[in-house]
């Protein structure tokens, strides 16, 4: 070891409470060490991290991390209340042991007398990050039997109420989470209406309208504490729904909680939805739906329109007239650019019109279909985690990064309960496949067209493909083509009977609206 070391203490707690390696206590430690006789150094800094577990790779801790990456040159020595400080895992431990070798540093575990500049602290150091990494299967193997133990009486294991749900005390001790009615009546509203076309944004308009408190004011006000006001918005609405804890599985920092096998982990058995439900509907959010936009819709057809000359999507905008007349209109977005050779622009209640007729006559007396296949997608997504997970698991084995009896045994019975969610998976798609890919909804186009406003014939056409293409004539009209192609799909599938007439392979209707020459904004 250098003489007059700079010396790095390090701090690390996977529970702030821990009074038995308090911070205090661990600062306290390589102080005493560092300013002995026989070292002389002095400290140039703590990196602490709390609240961090000792699986995560000391590179990437928040506190330690940059003393590696940014500030390697203002230290010599690496000083920790115990190795397991450091690191609990034997591969981590090995690889910050050899940057310290090429970078001149030292490791010192001070209250365990190990100086890894000696080939004797060097022997001890492996030794005792190998049990500790064996320490920390068993405190995970002890902790997931402690939770699920929990869990089996019906105790709520987290912290605040989900969305939804509120505690309910057991008689022999505990909490556990059931519905809590006024918000699961709620939430079911709002999966009614994001079925039936209201945008996320329509929905968070009414409910700030209607005065309807956020989840997290709502628990200030259970509480008797004052609320803060705070307003929905689209983002609230979909984080609520497409949220895994509405249909009872239990989450950890935005990612879904597994047990040993690979499973979820269930928060109730009293879910808002169950979970094939919700998948179906999170699937059909995330690839039927765009996102909706965050401010108020101007129109119906803004965003939806698309100018023929250039691909372009058309937005809604207004002339206002030297009288003061207001004239609203579709326009190409990229007009003001000029790199559309013909830019389309439209009259905004002329290009509504021919839509509406198009939906009222054209495709009015057919059923409306929905797809089917959303739940089909999910189970995709899951086969592909399911694989995923056991190629990763195959991996980990060769490369043999199972050292111990605990991580064996856990490998084994993870492999074996993925092998079989894999089979089970491929059977249930290749069953799905099988069967129709739309559904009759009962009602015609027609009739959900009539008791739609702008907002929802918007989101309306989007789900169903439509599409409405808008670009100038010869003679200076207006050509409108509005289509369906998935139309067709439908009546081959399904064996969909189209009245006489509907003879046409992709539905579609062409418009030739007059330049209106007086109104036409300039």
């Amino acid at each position: 070891m250098v003489k007059h070391p700079r010396v790095l203490g390090t701090v690390r707690l996977s529970i702030l409470k821990d009074d038995t390696t308090s911070p205090e206590k661990q600062k306290h430690a390589v102080e005493h060490w560092a300013s002995g006789p026989a070292v002389d150094g002095r400290i140039v800094g703590f990196a602490e991290d709390l609240d961090v577990s000792g699986a995560m790779h000391p590179f990437k801790r928040p506190g330690l991390g940059p003393w590696f990456s940014e500030r390697a040159d203002d230290w010599d020595v690496l000083a920790v209340w115990k190795l397991d400080r450091l690191s609990r895992k034997a591969g981590h431990f090995a690889e910050v042991f050899e940057w310290c070798q090429e970078h001149g540093k030292t490791i010192v575990s001070v209250t365990e007398g190990i100086d890894m500049s000696t080939p004797m602290g060097k022997m001890f150091a492996q030794i005792i990050a190998a049990f500790a990494e064996g320490e920390l299967d068993t405190i995970r193997a002890r902790a997931l039997s402690g939770s699920q133990a929990r869990k089996s009486k019906g105790v709520w294991i987290g912290g605040v109420e989900p969305f939804g749900y509120c505690f309910e005390r057991q008689e022999g001790g505990g909490k556990k989470l059931a519905q809590d009615p006024t918000y699961a009546a709620l939430f079911q509203e709002i999966v009614e209406r994001l079925k039936g076309d209201w945008s996320s944004y329509k929905i968070a308009v009414d409910l700030n309208k209607r005065g309807v408190p956020t989840w997290r004011d709502h628990l200030r006000i259970v509480k008797g504490e004052e609320p803060r006001g705070i307003a929905w918005t689209t983002n609230a609405v979909r984080v609520v729904v497409m949220n895994p804890t509405v249909a009872g599985i239990y989450t950890y920092k935005g990612e879904n909680v597994v047990d040993e096998n690979g499973e979820h982990v269930r928060i109730t058995d009293q879910p808002l939805m169950e979970y094939g439900e919700w998948s179906e509907l999170v699937a059909s959010l995330k690839a039927d739906r765009p996102v909706r936009r965050a401010t108020p819709s101007r129109s119906m057809l803004g965003g939806v329109a698309v100018c023929l000359g250039c691909g372009s999507r058309m937005s809604s905008n207004k002339k206002t007239k030297p009288n003061g007349r207001v004239h609203h209109y579709y326009a190409c977005n990229a007009v003001n650019t000029g790199t559309c050779p013909n830019p389309g622009r439209i009259r905004r209640d002329d290009l509504d019109q021919a839509v509406s007729v198009f939906v009222r006559t054209t495709l009015g007396p057919l059923p409306v279909m929905e797809r089917a296949g959303n739940a089909i997608s999910q189970t995709k997504v899951e086969l592909g985690d399911a694989e995923a997970t056991l190629d990763r698991l195959e991996a980990d084995y060769l490369a043999g990064r199972f050292k111990t009896d605990v991580q064996v045994e856990r490998y084994w019975g993870q492999h074996e309960f993925q092998s079989a969610k894999v089979e089970r998976l491929r059977t249930e798609i290749k069953a799905a496949e099988d069967t129709p890919a739309w559904t009759a909804t009962g009602r015609t186009y027609a009739e959900e067209w009539a008791g739609k406003d702008d907002e929802q014939k918007r989101v309306f056409l989007q789900r169903h493909g439509i599409t409405v293409h808008v670009g100038p004539t010869e003679d200076g009209n207006r050509r409108v083509v509005v289509k369906m192609p998935e139309l067709a799909e439908i009546a081959e599938e399904v064996g969909l009977h189209l009245p006489e007439g509907y003879l046409w392979v992709e539905p579609e209707a062409e418009y030739i609206l007059p330049r209106r020459m007086a109104h036409e904004p300039k």
